[in-house]
C-alpha cells in the first residue's frame, strides 16, 4: 500500500499475505476470548468501554496497526538516524563525546529525516485554511517532512542539531491522531542508538545506502557498517 506502481503480483501477493495474517489473528483472538492470557491480545479482548467491546474487526485492525506500525518505523527511524549522522560526522563525534545527548539527538533525528514523509486525512466539515476553502469531503497530504523543515518554527532547520530545544516536530502526528506507540518509540530508539554508541563508538559507513521506493514510508534498503 506504501510502494509506487507495484506490480500486479505484488499486489496480489501483498493482499493473499494480508488475508493470511487476518485470518491468524482473528483466530488468536477468538482463543484469547475464550482462554484469556497475560498478554497484549488478550487484554484488548477485555477492554469495556462504557459496557461495549472492541469488535472482533476492531481488535484485528489494533493488532496490526501496533505490530506494522511499530516494526515498520522503528527500522526507518533507526536507518534514517544513523545515515543522517554519517553524513553529519561534527554532530556525530558530539553525540559520541556526550550520551547524555541521545534523547534530544534521537527528536532531532525524527524531525530531520522523519520515517513517515506523508500521511492521509479525509476533511470531515467545510474549513477554511489560510483563505482556502476545503469543502467536506476532501482527502488532504499532509507532509509531515515538510512540517518538520518548516523555518517559521526551526531555527536553520536543514542543519542536523542533536542538541536541538526546544524541538515541537509533528513526526508522530497530533491531536486524536498521535502516535500510539511514540512513548514505546521514544524508549526503543534511545536504547538502541546509546547501546551501540556505547559498545560500538568507532562504528562507521561502508557504502552510501540505496532508499527503498516507497513514497510514503521514507527508509533505506539497508546500511552497511563496520567497526574500525
Amino acid at each position: 500500500m506504501y510502494e509506487l506502481n507495484p506490480s500486479p503480483d505484488y499486489e496480489h501477493r501483498a493482499v493473499a499475505a494480508s488475508v493470511e495474517f487476518t485470518d491468524y489473528l482473528r483466530e488468536l483472538s477468538r482463543d484469547r476470548r475464550r482462554n484469556p492470557q497475560d498478554d497484549l491480545i488478550s487484554r484488548l479482548a477485555m477492554v469495556v468501554d462504557e459496557g461495549e467491546r472492541l469488535s472482533e474487526d476492531e481488535l484485528i485492525g489494533t493488532c496490526v496497526l501496533l505490530l506494522n506500525a511499530g516494526h515498520e518505523a522503528t527500522v526507518n527511524a533507526t536507518g534514517n538516524g544513523w545515515w543522517a549522522l554519517f553524513r553529519n560526522p561534527d554532530q556525530l563525534e558530539r553525540l559520541r563525546g556526550d550520551h547524555s545527548l541521545v534523547p534530544r539527538a534521537v527528536e532531532e533525528l525524527l524531525r530531520y529525516d522523519t520515517p513517515l514523509q506523508m500521511f492521509e486525512r479525509w476533511v470531515l466539515e467545510d474549513v477554511e485554511i489560510h483563505g482556502r476553502r476545503i469543502p467536506r469531503g476532501s482527502e488532504l497530504g499532509l507532509l509531515f517532512g515538510s512540517a518538520n523543515h518548516d523555518p517559521e518554527v526551526f531555527a536553520e532547520p536543514s542543519r542536523l542539531d542533536v542538541g536541538r530545544d526546544p524541538n515541537p516536530h509533528v513526526t508522530f502526528g497530533a491531536g486524536i491522531h498521535f502516535c500510539l506507540g511514540a512513548p514505546l518509540a521514544r524508549v526503543e530508539l534511545e536504547t538502541s542508538f546509546r547501546t551501540l554508541l556505547e559498545n560500538i563508538p568507532d562504528m562507521e559507513l561502508v557504502e552510501e545506502p540505496q532508499w527503498k521506493p516507497g513514497y510514503i514510508i521514507r527508509g533505506l534498503q539497508e546500511l552497511l557498517v563496520r567497526s574500525r
